[in-house]
């Protein structure tokens, strides 16, 4: 038991020490540090005001200058707008009122991130990832036993109300997961621990 605990706690500090915290501030008329390139997982404050609404835009409104939102993006930010990158996709952000006078940014995201770990376990998958709500963690089993799934946040803090324990049999076995809309979108860690054996795993969790 002592060497799981040793080993999920390498594994943490680990995780933490590859999450990064950016800020894009303003000056003027320009974003300061506009470009970033980071990782999934890492922590992005992009400087906002009523007078320098934030909005995501396509790429394609981003380079003519456009101020129409991305549907599908973080919509207007009146004020500092904080996030958890969470997908490899490029984003591209810029002042509702002076886009065209090129008051813009880009952040470029590397799919190079936290870094998933397992001891002694294969055939591990968990889907979907990412997930809105509800996922299911599959493994093979050599034995019988009990499992116990949890989920922590990249910082290390486990989220108590997501503790699931099961018992498993030989051969595949499904641990469904449901997280009831009831934690913010970003990045987790779960753990799979039985036996002597543990396996951690990131959701992505939209």
């Amino acid at each position: 038991m002592k060497k799981i605990y040793f080993l999920f706690t390498i594994i943490m500090s680990t995780l933490c020490m590859k999450a990064t915290s950016y800020t894009v501030t303003i000056s003027g008329f320009n974003y300061f540090n506009a470009d970033l390139t980071v990782s999934v997982g890492d922590v992005v404050t992009i400087s906002a005001s009523p007078k320098h609404p934030l909005i995501e835009v396509s790429q394609a409104n981003w380079d003519a200058g456009a101020n129409t939102v991305l549907p599908s993006g973080f919509g207007t930010k009146t004020s500092n707008y904080t996030f958890t990158v969470t997908s490899t996709n490029t984003i591209y952000y810029g002042c509702q009122f002076h886009i065209g006078m090129g008051m813009k940014g880009t952040i470029s995201v590397n799919a190079v991130g936290i870094k998933e770990q397992s001891s002694a376990i294969d055939n591990v998958s968990l889907f979907p990832n990412p997930t809105k709500s509800k996922f299911s963690l599959q493994f093979n089993a050599s034995e019988s036993g009990n499992a116990i799934a949890k989920l922590y946040s990249v910082s290390g803090q486990q989220i108590e109300s997501f503790t699931v324990a099961e018992k498993y049999n030989v051969g595949l076995n499904t641990i469904h997961i449901d997280l009831q809309n009831k934690i913010p979108a970003g990045l987790y860690i779960l753990t799979l621990n039985y036996n002597s054996k543990t396996v951690i795993r990131k959701v992505i969790v939209e």
